[in-house]
């Protein structure tokens, strides 16, 4: 009786892990991420050039639109 008691104690426990194992892996082979073959064409390439155009665009909107310079609100915050 009591080798019974054991074997029946270490199939639950055997049952209770295949379980587990069974649906972590039904888990994850469902929530794998497949990567969209058309993503290649969703990237754009960077040219070999920097854009000082741009860049000079971006400075001056900043300088219209902030209250505070950049470099001077980075200038107060670092006294601090």
């Amino acid at each position: 009786m009591e080798l019974l008691k054991r074997s029946l104690v270490a199939l639950i426990l055997l049952f209770v892990v295949c379980l587990v194992w069974v649906g972590l892996s039904i888990y994850f082979d469902s929530s794998a991420t497949n990567v969209n073959p058309n993503a290649s064409s969703y990237v754009k390439q960077l040219r070999n050039e920097f854009d000082t155009e741009e860049l000079q665009k971006i400075t001056e909107r900043t300088e219209e639109s902030f209250p505070v310079q950049p470099d001077e609100f980075f200038s107060l915050v670092g006294e601090n």
